[in-house]
């Protein structure tokens, strides 16, 4: 992709010199810098920002980490990361997660930190993440002539020892001022219960242990909640299982469309998490959080299908497992408000970064070990309980290993096409392995979900998150 023509035109208007250094496209800018060849000390990068009296651009070394708490008391405003959807609106000309340092082009207000100052020399994406653009640390300081300077970044520390990521501190609220994350797995030992699931969830795991269970003792459970059962109606009359017939009833949805184990699984997802409050917005939010969950069940449900019959998962628990890998989230959400808050926040600011890793620096605490705290408590399905713990483990091979490793490698395919937090976006060769797929097969199976079922996944994803 050609350097943002806002720029171009506005380096030539200025008469500044530039040089532009092409390089393999590339996802994060220390990956830019080594494919460049330049010192990454050199790099510099923006970080957009808003509040109600509007954006400003943030610009500061790559090898540091904004202080956000410090930037905004030094401002007096209560600034947030701004949106992925604004950032689109506002660098048209530019590739997603590109943002050229240089806010005038774009009728913007930028702070520089004080440490860009006495950079000799300065690269940065110029709106494509296949070029590095490179000026004088002088001319670049003349650019931004009109901005305010103030000491905002310090050297970013190493995620789980991994310095390939720069990390953006998102502590701003004064809501978790005093707040210590470290002491989260203390706090978590010490709560004495969990959050009380709804009747309908207790039924129904019952239910599931019974093997002489019937249709009609089924029907009656869900009809006993008259949302759940409107939900598992809804979700059969979705185009996602292309029924032509009409849905009017429960025996409809399970005799003519979902089957008995489906409805049970769907269900027993849809009434345990409503023991759950979330906020809806944000990347952590319920409705992501509840896209990202239905698009990983129908992946890891279509990816069964591939397996060896002795080796393939039972259909409802698979959808279950996928639907629930991530309740650790929603559990954080219910039971710790401030910390959801300050993680929702850094993963908004971080989008590159993987969650686990963020997980780590913020909470000291992953989703998994809430997650697999909380389903073990609630006495759900072994095959649940081990997804929730291992769905980030590509080495687990203990029982149940072939729903985590479903869920495992859906996550990875996820990854790029929606929030995921997958460490990558490409199929583990170890999990296909284990699983004993073929790499062509998982990819025509996962083109299929995300391009023909796309419309079905969104409307389920909505009857969750309703």
């Amino acid at each position: 992709m050609e350097p943002s023509r806002h720029i171009e035109a506005y380096l030539n208007a200025q008469s500044v010199p530039f040089r532009l250094m092409p390089h393999a496209p590339t996802r994060t800018l220390i990956e830019a810098a080594q494919a460049a060849k330049v010192d990454y000390r050199r790099m510099v990068r923006a970080v957009m920002l808003e509040d109600a009296q509007g954006m400003v651009m943030a610009v500061l070394p790559a090898s540091h980490m904004l202080d956000f708490t410090n930037l905004c008391q030094q401002l007096g405003r209560a600034l947030q990361p701004v949106s992925q959807e604004r950032l689109a609106g506002t660098f048209p000309d530019c590739e997603p997660g590109s943002i050229p340092p240089l806010a005038q082009p774009y009728g913007l207000t930028a702070i520089i930190d004080g440490q860009v100052a006495v950079m000799p020399q300065v690269c940065f994406e110029p709106g494509s993440h296949d070029a590095l653009m490179v000026l004088s640390g002088a001319d670049f300081m003349r650019l931004h002539g009109q901005s305010r300077q103030l000491q905002f970044s310090r050297p970013a520390a190493n995620l789980a020892g991994r310095d390939e990521y720069e990390f953006v501190s998102a502590e701003a609220s004064p809501t978790i001022k005093g707040l210590h994350p470290e002491n989260l797995q203390q706090r978590i030992r010490d709560l004495t219960s969990l959050p009380p699931l709804p009747d309908s969830t207790r039924q129904l795991l019952l239910l599931r242990n019974n093997p002489r269970a019937t249709i009609a003792e089924l029907s009656a459970i869900v009809a006993t909640d008259p949302m759940l059962a409107a939900q598992v109606i809804r979700y059969a009359r979705s185009a996602y299982y292309g029924y032509r017939g009409r849905v009017e009833s429960l025996q409809d949805a399970i005799t003519q469309v979902l089957g008995f184990d489906l409805v049970l699984h769907i269900a027993l997802g849809l009434s345990a998490s409503r023991a759950l409050r979330m906020p809806a917005d944000g990347p952590l939010g319920m409705r992501s959080f509840w896209r990202h969950s239905v698009y990983t069940a129908g992946l890891a449900q279509a990816l069964n299908t591939l397996l060896p019959p002795a080796t393939r998962g039972k259909p409802g628990l698979v959808y279950l497992s996928g639907l629930l890998h991530d309740i650790g989230f929603a559990a954080l959400a219910h039971l710790f408000q401030a910390e959801f808050y300050l993680l929702n926040k850094a993963v908004a600011t971080n989008p590159r970064v993987p969650v686990t890793l963020i997980e780590k620096r913020v909470l000291g605490v992953e989703h998994t070990q809430i997650g697999n705290w909380l389903m073990q408590g609630w006495e759900m399905p072994a095959e649940v309980v081990t997804t929730v713990l291992e769905h980030h483990n590509e080495y687990y091979s203990g029982p149940h290993a072939a729903y985590a490793n479903l869920v495992l490698l859906a996550e990875h395919l996820l990854k790029g096409r929606q929030p995921s937090d997958a460490a990558g976006n490409e199929a583990p060769p170890v999990i296909l392995t284990a699983l004993g797929l073929d790499a062509a097969r998982v990819a025509e199976v996962t083109r299929k979900v995300l391009e023909e079922s796309r419309p079905g996944l969104d409307e389920m994803a909505g009857i969750m998150a309703a």
